[in-house]
């Protein structure tokens, strides 16, 4: 990914946005940016991947000071974002999901704390509920035995990676937080390349978060900000052939980084969690010579 040229203005911040039929959602999130921004500071970039719901007819009509891409079917949420990036000017790039809503101080705070700190490449920040309880937004980047003690729902056995006793009000260094509120410096984003955008919908941050680590980047958490996030709307109510994309995310992540073993641990239990939330004989797919978890 090359940095765009330069245009008229440079702000402070580019906030990307990839959306999917969650129009009142990201009307919200929309609402709240252009609160607490101005277009001086700040450019917001949504990029709508195919919804059928009017998401862009509200953001051409409700916001026209928003940067609007409106792709013609779903790409992915990689593919989306990387659009996003690459239309960016800002100094830092926030990746920002369309079901949050922003504080007046949470773009000043992640762009004053890169400001201070030249040797951090990325900061994220506290994501919490509705009603203000926070939520676990950051892990340690997985090891085989942790995928494992997830997909069979023994969270318990892995307190390592879901950093059990995290402190949500103290800022920190931190290996994989969300990308549902994570500022990077554009150079980094450009020397990277964005998203691996064969990481369609899942791990695709987590996959972002190590390749920064190995480039030498220092992540951090602000515990001085928070978003309010609604949650994964959009993914707990995916059909069946978007939920085995995600599997075959999840396959491809953990081959690519833990070698043959990951398949054949990970393949029959994904196979059966994904046939026991859909009810399809599409599960059967992530044991096929073409899905990820089973190429050469």
């Amino acid at each position: 990914m090359s940095p765009p040229a330069s245009g008229p203005r440079t702000p402070l911040c580019s906030v990307v946005i990839a959306t999917w039929n969650t129009r009142d959602l990201v009307a919200d999130a929309l609402a709240s940016l252009t609160r607490h921004s101005t277009p001086e500071t700040t450019e917001i970039i949504v990029v709508d991947n195919g919804s059928s719901d009017g998401t862009c007819d509200l953001i051409r009509a409700q916001f026209p000071e928003v940067i609007l891409k409106c792709e013609e079917k779903n790409t992915g949420y990689a593919p989306a974002n990387n659009r996003g990036m690459r239309a960016a000017h800002g100094r830092y790039v926030l990746l920002l999901g369309s079901d949050t809503v922003v504080r007046a101080n949470t773009i000043p705070v992640m762009s004053g704390f890169l400001d201070a700190h030249a040797d951090v490449s990325a900061v994220a920040c506290r994501l919490v509920n509705p009603d203000g309880s926070p939520q676990m937004s950051c892990r340690r980047f997985p090891r085989l035995r942790d995928a494992v003690a997830t997909y069979l729902s023994l969270h318990i056995l892995a307190p390592r990676y879901t950093m059990k006793g995290f402190d949500f009000h103290a800022t920190q260094e931190v290996e994989q937080p969300a990308a549902t509120c994570l500022m990077l410096r554009r150079e980094v984003l450009g020397r990277l390349g964005g998203f691996d955008e064969a990481y369609t919908i899942l791990y695709n941050d987590v996959d972002l978060c190590r390749r920064l680590k190995n480039d030498g980047g220092r992540i951090f958490y602000l515990g001085e900000t928070e978003v309010v996030h609604l949650g994964s709307r959009t993914t707990r109510t995916a059909p069946p052939e978007v939920r085995l994309e995600m599997y075959r995310n999840i396959l491809r992540y953990f081959r690519q980084y833990h070698g043959q073993a990951a398949r054949w641990v990970l393949t029959p239990i994904l196979t059966v969690r994904l046939l026991a939330a859909t009810r399809s004989a599409l599960a059967f797919r992530l044991v096929s010579p073409d899905s990820e978890g089973w190429s050469a």
